[in-house]
């Protein structure tokens, strides 16, 4: 399985454990029932639109690709997450099927998403640890400051291009986080010169004057938007800041 040979026992283990699980679950019934459930609530999804398949097993996909580099960053201790930007719940349901007691809130602004997510959730038998929540578009956080062991955020802040609302939303995820909590990030990297989901030449430089769609980031962006909450980067490779999609683990100091 990719990655797991970096990982800390017991890590590797449960991360391989919940891809069988996950695998086992795309065979089943219950599956073909969720896809179902689906078609109902995102017909467009369906009608020659690339990706479905990557959306309908979105689970194993974060276990593959999103997991592994979280997993360096935090420690056993971590009981809470915070899931901003959940969508169809992916990201929270696989650290459910890694961390039997941990909990898990997700939040998102499109409520057929959020529906999913509870359905995802059942399917994968994790329904008791991972709650997910609609709130509207600049809506604070319904949790009080220090809340959370971790964020996460998944591919969530290229789609946030107005500059008042990103800062608003990495306040939000930082007010959270506990101090000595983590908030995890992955997104199209900012530096880069064009914006990998679009293709667009300049999109990430010259936002405004190109009227970007969508904008990557980076951690030093996010770090400065956080101020006055102090984020420093965790067991971050710097090679991962400098890739194309970047990954990203920042601790909030007292």
């Amino acid at each position: 399985m990719r990655a797991l040979g970096r990982l800390p026992i017991p890590y590797a283990s449960n991360l391989d454990a919940a891809l069988e699980r996950a695998a086992v679950v795309a065979e089943s019934k219950s599956y073909r029932d969720f896809v179902e459930i689906v078609r109902a609530k995102s017909p467009w999804r369906f009608k020659g639109v690339k990706g479905v398949d990557r959306y309908l097993r979105g689970v194993e996909h974060h276990l593959l690709n999103f997991v592994p580099k979280l997993l360096t960053c935090i420690d056993g201790d971590t009981h809470t997450v915070i899931d901003f930007g959940c969508g169809s719940g992916s990201g929270s349901i696989a650290l459910a099927m890694i961390f039997p007691k941990i909990l898990c809130h997700g939040t998102d602004i499109s409520p057929r998403e959020v529906s999913i997510a509870h359905e995802r959730a059942k399917l994968y038998g994790v329904s008791d640890r991972c709650r997910f929540d609609y709130i509207g578009e600049g809506e604070a956080l319904p949790f009080s400051s220090n809340h959370f062991d971790l964020c996460i955020c998944c591919s969530v802040m290229e789609y946030v291009t107005d500059p008042n609302m990103r800062k608003s939303c990495v306040q939000e995820m930082a007010r959270v986080v506990a101090p000595g909590g983590v908030l995890f990030m992955t997104v199209p990297n900012r530096l880069y010169p064009f914006e990998i989901h679009s293709r667009k030449l300049g999109w990430n430089y010259f936002p405004n004057l190109l009227r970007a769609d969508m904008v990557g980031s980076h951690a030093w962006e996010v770090k400065r938007l956080a101020r006055p909450h102090v984020l420093k980067l965790r067991r971050t490779p710097w090679l991962q800041l400098l890739t194309p999609w970047t990954n990203f683990g920042l601790e909030k100091k007292a």
